[in-house]
């Protein structure tokens, strides 16, 4: 099954029912939803205490499959960051999201179409 990979603000905005996160994840109905390693960290990042951290961690690695940083990740990042970061000024932890999505063949799910836009063998959803 094809997968798409959503961003840190679809699933913020997904948590918080928001109307355009919803209507983004429902056009993308039929593929499996993945998140990576710089999502779950971002929305971890800001857990209000150990618990909720706990809570958040437990909930995001059970409903989502979390796909991993890996040498190919590594390489796409830094082709990003030789080729596309200083002309578009994406924002690091969007960098490392992009080069995810384009090593594992996955396309990108954003609500931020601007951020990633330029983004050479990005594919958006």
């Amino acid at each position: 099954m094809e997968a798409v990979l959503i961003d840190t603000n679809v699933l913020i905005s997904r948590i918080r029912k928001e109307p355009r996160a919803i209507a983004a994840l429902e056009k993308v109905g039929g593929l499996q939803v993945v998140l990576c390693d710089v999502v779950v960290a971002e929305v971890l990042a800001g857990s209000r205490n150990k618990l909720a951290y706990d809570a958040t961690h437990r909930e995001l690695t059970t409903q989502f499959h979390v796909l991993p940083f890996t040498m190919e990740v590594s390489q796409h990042f830094r082709s990003i960051l030789a080729h596309e970061a200083r002309e578009l000024k994406v924002h690091f932890a969007d960098q490392l999201i992009a080069a995810t999505a384009m090593a594992h063949g996955c396309a990108l799910l954003t609500l931020n179409k601007k951020h990633f836009k330029g983004i050479r063998g990005l594919k958006l959803a």
